[in-house]
């Protein structure tokens, strides 16, 4: 009899590799946690955490900004900006206008400014602008639209049949130019508008004038 119980004391202890085994699903459990906690960051807990830190640590860290942790927004904002700055270092408000729109920003480059009559290839007055236009372009990744418009005056020659092509060549020069600068074409989209969308009516040589124009679209 004592045989048979010492038998049975012995069926029920536990082997020894299970406390292994145990202990190392424990610790893989503990680091998948951690790496779920590290994958899942954001603001919030940057903030958080920043709070948490500075409490207990009675302000070491307030010297630390927001912007070291947070990255800062490549704006379509500050390209804005910066055009309106160069617009007016360089003397350029008549030819150049910035408008902040719901879809991003334009910039509209008057015509006859940047365009010999009835042609569509820029003259070089354009170039510097545009360089600048590039350069800007290059810090962030936005889509580009860029339009041409032209008056309701007719134009018919052999390059130009109607003011379609003509509004078309336009916006298309200016991609190509910007495509040049190493702005990545599929960035690029270009429509010719003709004289389909005017912002004055075609009443007076100023306000067809106006209505020549080439406007790049920065989309948001």
């Amino acid at each position: 009899m004592r045989k048979k119980k010492e038998r049975s004391e012995l069926g029920q202890t536990t082997p020894g590799w299970i406390t292994t085994f145990g202990d190392t699903m424990s610790l893989l459990l503990c680091f998948f946690v951690m790496l779920f906690a590290a994958t899942s960051l954001n603001e919030v807990k940057v903030k958080q955490g920043l709070g948490s830190l500075k409490g207990a640590l009675g302000g070491i860290v307030e010297g630390v900004k927001k912007e070291s942790i947070i990255p800062q927004k490549g704006t379509v904002e500050r390209l804005s900006e910066e055009m309106k700055e160069y617009i007016a270092l360089e003397g350029l408000e008549k030819e150049v206008k910035i408008s902040s729109l719901s879809e991003g920003v334009s910039i509209s480059l008057s015509s006859p400014a940047f365009f010999d009559s009835g042609k569509a290839k820029l003259r070089k007055e354009a170039f510097p602008l545009l360089n600048k236009i590039i350069t800007l372009l290059k810090e962030i990744p936005n889509q580009i639209r860029i339009e041409g418009h032209t008056d309701n005056l007719p134009i018919h020659t052999e390059e130009f049949p109607s003011n379609w092509e003509l509004s078309a060549a336009r916006a298309i020069n200016v991609g190509k130019y910007l495509i040049k600068g190493k702005i990545s074409p599929e960035r690029i989209g270009v429509i010719g508008y003709a004289d389909s969308r005017p912002l004055f009516p075609n009443d007076t040589p100023e306000h067809r004038a106006l209505n020549r124009r080439v406007e790049i679209f920065i989309l948001k």
